[in-house]
């Protein structure tokens, strides 16, 4: 590595969990020195426990992005947010790049750019991305266009690496799984026979410092995943097994198709659940005005009859569906993010990063769940008998 090393590299997104484990890496092992951007410093609790270079800005701020380039020749970017982050934020990260002569950007993208349905060719990076569907995906291939036209047009060395779904310690993915087992609002469709795809955090790292060095890398794009092609079934079952919950199993024919949006209707269904977070309304309740109205409200509420509000309850929370035994009927819609996702029929090959980039993923399967678990059972969102700790569910420090 000491012949392309980098004086220091930029670390977009370094709050986030990926972004966080990076630095950790690079911390702990020395690899590179680094500078981390972050948005605002209250959310560098991860990571601020280690004397970094920290550089404070929003990259919609040209002049912020500007100097937490200065004096960096290398950039990660894993930085995400809404459309002008991911848009006009990047542009403002590849001009920096180019004027101020980085000589390696490598930007984190996602298997999501092919969408809910990938093409049978996108096993490899050859097969063409094209917009879909799916808005996340939409995101990214733009972000892509993007930057390998600062490759062709301006000489940036630019590597791109998709992931598909990140687990480990900290990770979204797997914290919602599990809250998404335990709330019984995921379930196993047609057997969960696709590939998961799959890439253990520490293995997505590995691929991010090779891609910093490595000659071959530039000007491609690689799938970042791990080996071992895992099955939604083996996934969720052995995350069902760490919260000791069964999951349910069901067939692609019975999923309820995706619910019109009706704006007055489902807002007024969602208002009970926003009001019943305790944490929600004692901060509103500071608002004066909120707290008076919410006064008058449950004393209109309470002077009806019985009858009419349960009529009212009813209308809000939206029919219960129950079978002829007695039992509540759980409904799983086709375009809940979990179940969508199984209908992706294709395995993303790292083959291509295996060849050019020499990339091992040195953590298997079954040492990252050993790993995860560990985590999962120090953060208190498993018990050791599978049932949660208090305030389960949240990601702590």
């Amino acid at each position: 590595m000491s012949l392309e090393r980098a004086r220091r590299v930029l670390v977009t997104g370094a709050t986030g969990f990926i972004g966080g484990r990076l630095c950790e890496v690079l911390t702990l092992t020395g690899a590179f020195p680094f500078r981390a951007l972050v948005h605002s410093a209250a959310s560098a609790w991860r990571i601020a426990r280690f004397p970094l270079d920290f550089a404070v800005g929003d990259l919609c701020d040209r002049a912020a992005v500007d100097r937490a380039v200065r004096g960096c020749d290398a950039v990660v970017h894993l930085a995400w947010g809404d459309h002008a982050v991911m848009q006009r934020g990047l542009e403002n990260l590849l001009r920096a790049a180019v004027d101020q002569g980085v000589r390696r950007f490598v930007h984190i993208s996602s298997v999501a750019v092919y969408g809910n349905h990938p093409p049978a060719d996108s096993v490899s990076e050859a097969a063409p991305a094209r917009p879909t569907d799916m808005a996340y995906g939409n995101e990214k291939l733009e972000q892509e266009r993007r930057v390998l036209r600062h490759w062709k047009r301006h000489g940036l060395n630019a590597v791109i690496l998709r992931p598909p779904n990140v687990y480990g310690p900290y990770a979204p993915f797997t914290v919602n799984l599990i809250n998404k087992i335990r709330s019984r609002e995921v379930a196993i469709v047609d057997g969960g026979r696709n590939p998961c795809n799959l890439v253990y955090v520490d293995n997505l790292v590995e691929a991010i410092l090779l891609a910093l060095w490595k000659p071959e890398a530039v000007g491609e794009v690689f799938f970042v995943t791990d080996p071992a092609v895992v099955t939604w079934e083996q996934c969720i079952r052995d995350h069902a097994a760490l919260a000791g919950v069964e999951v349910a199993r069901v067939a692609a024919t019975a999923l309820v198709p995706p619910r019109q949006e009706h704006i007055l209707r489902d807002s007024l269904r969602a208002l009970p659940h926003v009001l019943a977070d305790r944490d929600l309304r004692h901060v509103l309740a500071r608002i004066p005005v909120v707290r008076r109205a919410e006064r008058l409200l449950y004393s209109w509420f309470q002077s009806l009859p019985e009858e009419t509000r349960q009529g009212i309850r009813l209308s809000l929370r939206g029919p219960q569906r129950v079978q002829r035994n007695g039992a509540g009927e759980r409904q799983f819609f086709s375009d809940e993010t979990l179940i969508a996702a199984q209908e992706r029929a294709v395995a993303h090959s790292s083959d291509k990063a295996r060849r050019l980039l020499g990339y091992t993923a040195p953590v298997s399967y079954d040492e990252a769940m050993r790993l995860t678990e560990q985590w999962l059972r120090h953060a208190g969102i498993i018990a050791r008998d599978g049932v949660p700790e208090p305030g389960a569910g949240r990601v702590p420090p």
